[in-house]
């Protein structure tokens, strides 16, 4: 099967960042082909687009996205967790899909997938953690976040500290829960 790379974004607005992601993702995977699955006039906090669907869209085929899909409004103006579960889904059932992009802010895409592996399945002993930290009070992302630091340390709980990493986290959490295995091709500013 010839390599596929896959997207899920926002293009609030395309801007040269996103070239640079589309172009690399394809470089790096050794695709000729790239779907992204964007959110359509409405994005992940609720706020109209800073541009329609279409505009936005026809800036991510003018630059390299041969085929741009639309994240439903349920999954695009949702949680981190629901976000990535419509992306992933959306890939994963196109079938043709092998590789998946997306932004990080980590030198160690390793504790991204540490971090996403005990997200998945939330093992007794985090489970048991998280309960602690909410009976404390906490809000759910800090007793998470406690819950995490907990069971894998303090260098794994960390990456879940930024908006970027917090998203990747989740795409590969949803790429375990859906048995969906692409190859990733992690990118940001500190892996270039």
């Amino acid at each position: 099967m010839e390599p596929i790379v896959g997207i899920v974004a926002e293009y609030n607005p395309f801007h040269n960042g996103h070239l640079y992601q589309l172009r690399e993702a394809k470089r790096r995977s050794g695709a000729d082909c790239a779907v992204a699955v964007m959110s359509g006039n409405f994005v992940q906090r609720g706020a109209p687009a800073a541009a329609d669907k279409w505009e936005r869209a026809a800036s991510a085929a003018a630059c390299g996205a041969d085929l741009v899909l639309e994240l439903p409004f349920f999954y695009a103006c949702n949680s981190a967790e629901l976000f990535a579960e419509g992306g992933i889904g959306i890939l994963r059932g196109l079938g043709c899909v092998t590789h998946l992009s997306f932004g990080c802010e980590t030198q160690c895409p390793e504790l991204l997938k540490a971090a996403a592996d005990v997200l998945a399945e939330e093992p007794a002993a985090f489970r048991q953690q998280l309960r602690v930290f909410l009976d404390r009070g906490e809000s759910y992302p800090k007793a998470r976040w406690e819950a995490l630091r907990a069971v894998c340390g303090q260098k794994t709980a960390s990456v879940i500290e930024s908006p970027n990493n917090i998203l990747a986290v989740e795409y590969l959490k949803q790429c375990i829960r859906q048995d969906w295995n692409p190859e990733y091709v992690p990118q940001g500013r500190l892996l270039r």
